[in-house]
């Protein structure tokens, strides 16, 4: 029960924490990656979007690892 609200405690802060940080940085941003340039998107969108991937693409990486031996 204590690893639960714990969780959500951390979990709840860094929501608050992207929040407040995407409300005070709205000016636009374009990402550059070798020879593609994006449209200027908010400094707010690039974070959540970013945060997505991650939270996304990381059960994944620790399933292979995982299936490696490591």
């Amino acid at each position: 029960m204590p690893f639960n609200f714990i969780s959500s405690l951390l979990i709840a802060f860094w929501i608050v924490l992207i929040s407040v940080l995407s409300i005070q940085n709205v000016s636009g941003v374009s990402l550059h990656f070798l020879i593609y340039d994006s449209i200027r998107i908010p400094f707010g969108v690039v974070i959540a979007l970013s945060l997505a991937f991650g939270l996304i693409i990381q059960p994944f990486l620790i399933s292979i690892l995982k299936k490696n031996g490591r």
